[in-house]
C-alpha cells in the first residue's frame, strides 16, 4: 500500500512496483472507474463506457468529473492499493483509522 497526492495537474505518481505487478507500460492506455467510492484502475479488455487515460511517464491523470465525483483534491491523501490477481488497482481516500491501522500492523 502507498498513500500520495494527486499534483496539481490532477495526476497521481504510480510507484513502479505497482505498474510492474500489472504489467501497465508507459505509453498504454488504462482504465479509470468509480465503484464503491473508490477508483478503479486497470489495464484489462476495452470497455467503452470507462474513462480512457494514458499511463505516462509513471502518472495518471485522474479525470475531472471522477475528481468532482469522490471530492477529492491536491489536499487529499490517498491510498493505492494494488491486486494483480485481479488485474486492477484501488485508489481510496485516505483516512485517519486506516493511518492507526497501518501504524499498529492491524
Amino acid at each position: 500500500m502507498y498513500v500520495k497526492k494527486l499534483t496539481k495537474n490532477g495526476q497521481i505518481l504510480l510507484p513502479a512496483a505497482i505498474y510492474r505487478l500489472l504489467g501497465i507500460k508507459d505509453g498504454e492506455f488504462v482504465f479509470i472507474y468509480e465503484e464503491d467510492n473508490q477508483l478503479v484502475v486497470s489495464n484489462l479488455p476495452e470497455d467503452d463506457h470507462l474513462n480512457k487515460c494514458i499511463f505516462r511517464n509513471g502518472k495518471l491523470s485522474i479525470p475531472m468529473e471522477l475528481r468532482n465525483i469522490l471530492k477529492i483534491d491536491t489536499n487529499t491523501l490517498l491510498l493505492l492499493q494494488a491486486y494483480p490477481e485481479k488485474g486492477f488497482i484501488k485508489i481510496m481516500k485516505f483516512i485517519e483509522n486506516q493511518a492507526h491501522n497501518l501504524e499498529h500492523g492491524l
